[in-house]
């Protein structure tokens, strides 16, 4: 029981989105700078994955506290010792996070802009926290989300190696978070009638599934018009190019949810499997072509 609850803390998708665009930011550096240092790079992509699963763990030793959220046929006593085993396991965390920044700043290897960055990641996986607590902020846990996954890590990859911003970094993140938000959109999709059956808020449930079935697919086009608009601003074309390989996989997946919107079967695991293609290979290949050039 203590391994199964332990593992909901981790969270495939968004911890894949999180460590993909990481090193997407990583082989920015590498393209335009050239990398200083490894460990560096390392350390802040461990100290973002250990602020995240505290994060994830802290929900559930919230949830816990509602008999309601127990394992079938789990006692008290178990619950108890369950709790305590996720509440060392987030200190360990904390503490690792913790050394990780301390030896930052004892090699003063942090600048303002760094910790700016990190500080302002760990306050916003607080509101992340708050996202699942707070009734309020439920509906806009998405937007969250691609903001703590998709906006923060290949920033805070690209300032452990450099102090000078450089404009590609503005330029290759705005056309991944439609996509990160539309795959997040399919998921809630999936799960709206339980949602609604059990009042759990979000914002499929906020503005309904056909509203959020068009914002699915809008957020797809939008992506690959906000590639195009870069491709105008100077981004190299022979790095972007490639991405619009993709396209035809984010048409697809826009036909499949018209199908389903206009009645018919949805095919969850094949629109998610595309929605996420459409998400993960444009990151890989941007990332391959950062890091080969």
């Amino acid at each position: 029981m203590i391994i199964k609850n332990l593992l909901k803390a981790i969270k495939p998708f968004q911890l894949a989105s999180m460590l993909a665009t990481y090193a997407l930011g990583a082989g920015l550096v590498q393209y335009v700078r050239h990398m200083k240092d490894w460990g560096a790079l390392i350390q802040g992509g461990l100290f973002l994955l250990f602020v995240i699963l505290s994060i994830e763990l802290l929900k559930i030793l919230v949830q816990l506290r509602d008999i309601k959220n127990w394992p079938k046929d789990a006692k008290l006593y178990e619950i108890k010792r369950l709790r305590w085993v996720i509440a060392l396991v987030i200190a360990t965390l904390l503490t690792a996070s913790m050394t990780i920044f301390v030896d930052w700043m004892m090699r003063r290897f942090l600048w303002d802009g760094l910790t700016l960055l990190i500080l302002g990641f760990v306050v916003l996986g607080g509101v992340y926290y708050l996202s699942d607590v707070r009734q309020a902020l439920r509906p806009y846990k998405i937007l969250i989300e691609a903001l703590l996954f998709v906006v923060f890590p290949p920033a805070i990859a690209y300032f452990t190696q450099s102090s000078e911003p450089h404009r590609l970094l503005t330029l290759v993140v705005p056309g991944l978070i439609p996509v990160y938000l539309a795959y997040r959109l399919l998921t809630d999709l999936k799960t709206f009638h339980e949602d609604l059956r059990t009042e759990k808020l979000t914002f499929v449930t906020y503005v309904g599934w056909e509203k959020a079935m068009i914002f699915h697919n809008a957020l797809i086009l939008l992506a690959y018009l906000i590639f195009a608009l870069i491709a105008l601003l100077s981004f190299p074309w022979f790095i972007l190019w490639p991405v619009f390989l993709t396209l035809p996989i984010g048409l697809f997946e826009i036909w499949l949810m018209e199908g389903v919107r206009r009645g018919k079967k949805p095919l969850w695991g094949l629109m998610q499997f595309a929605a996420a293609c459409v998400l993960f290979i444009p990151i890989y290949l941007l990332g391959f072509a950062f890091w080969i050039r």
